[in-house]
């Protein structure tokens, strides 16, 4: 038995070493830090942000933009890949890449043929975040980021920041491969833009997607609502209007939502319940205004009001453009699974005479020190 230990011990040495010998040097490697890929007409025409190992760092540390971009062409996206190796004498590696950037044109003409890449490709991985430009993948790619150090990394940071507010989305490929499987949910992807002047990218809202095509992308209230369905939200500001206190700014916090099927009258329902906390941070007359229970009652309808109204207005931008990215087949599949086997291959047709039945609930949980209280 001793020896039979003793031999397993160095089988299993013997493939620790083993496993080093495809392994590179890190002087051998380009590291990529973001991907850009654009269509210009037949041809895929990728950027790759890479990190510039030429650039020495201060006693301070690195300052300013420590990376390179490098564009290439071909017919196919590892075709492109292929041939980046004309213009970089190193070999590229993926494994720090933090984002894969879709060109508007890709997403709305041909992103279907670039899913497959994602698929199967070992430079492929399944925990990148994607986004998609309003314009190019250039516009976006080039970006100095007010001169980060990586700027696809603040890339990365804006895009997941954006959905703790509920101002976008955070998705990787393996979110959108995920969606592309699944017999009725389509993918969704947040949008990044560049306006003119600007020196680093912002959020524009989320782009969805029917079947493998980008049909539209939710303006500020919509991609709220949309966040909220999907109970993706930590923190967001919310500001609503009332004759006697003016204008009025709330956060909300401890977002949760339950969500479930009824069936009514032969119609979809996909009801939405939200419960969150809201704390009070601006009152345009709270000053001169003292706020009593019944001032404190009317924000939380009103705040309450806006949700729904929100939460509404990014269903309907789903059901108008036949992209279930809220998962209601899901849903109907959990509820209904009679109805949903019935209809699941005709989900297309039935989607968008699904109804939505939203309701929210807020509890106060604080008020500014700036605020009166009766």
């Amino acid at each position: 038995m001793r020896n039979f230990k003793i031999a397993i011990c160095i089988v299993i040495i013997a493939s620790l070493f083993s496993g080093c010998m495809n392994t590179h040097h890190l002087k051998d490697l380009v590291i990529v830090e973001g991907m850009g890929i654009d269509q210009e007409q037949s041809q895929v025409h990728m950027f790759v942000q890479t990190l510039n190992v030429a650039i020495n760092s201060t006693s301070e540390g690195l300052k300013g933009n420590n990376t390179i971009i490098t564009d290439s062409k071909g017919d196919t996206i590892l075709a492109t890949i292929s041939n980046l190796s004309k213009t970089i004498s190193k070999k590229l590696f993926f494994g720090q890449n933090k984002v894969v950037i879709f060109g508007k044109d890709v997403a709305e003409k041909y992103f279907e043929d670039k899913l497959d890449f994602f698929l199967r490709s070992t430079d492929s991985r399944l925990d990148v975040a994607v986004c998609i430009s309003d314009t190019s993948a250039e516009d976006v790619i080039q970006s100095k980021e007010n001169d980060a150090v990586v700027p696809c990394e603040s890339i990365l940071y804006l895009i997941k920041n954006s959905e703790k507010s509920g101002l976008g989305a955070y998705v990787t490929t393996n979110d959108l491969l995920n969606a592309y499987k699944d017999k009725t949910s389509d993918m969704y992807m947040p949008v990044l833009e560049m306006r003119k002047g600007d020196k680093s990218a912002r959020v524009k809202g989320i782009g969805l997607f029917d079947d493998t095509s980008l049909q539209y992308i939710t303006d500020h209230d919509e991609t709220l609502g949309f966040m909220l369905i999907n109970s993706e939200v930590d923190q967001a500001v919310i500001e609503v209007n009332d004759k006697k206190l003016g204008n009025i700014g709330v956060e909300l916090s401890s977002v949760k939502t339950k969500k479930y099927i009824t069936i009514e009258n032969g119609t979809i329902l996909f009801n939405v319940k939200i419960k969150c906390k809201i704390m009070i941070n601006e009152i345009e007359k709270g000053i001169i205004t003292t706020l009593d229970e019944e001032n404190m009652k009317t924000i939380c309808r009103l705040v309450e009001n806006e949700i729904n109204f929100k939460c509404k207005k990014a269903f309907d931008a789903c059901t108008g453009h036949k992209s279930d990215c809220i998962r209601v087949g899901e849903y109907l599949a959990q509820y209904e699974p009679e109805i949903y086997r019935e209809i699941a291959d005709k989900w297309d047709t039935y989607f968008p005479g699904v109804k939505i039945n939203v309701s929210s609930h807020t509890n106060l949980k604080k008020i500014s020190d700036n605020t009166i209280i009766d």
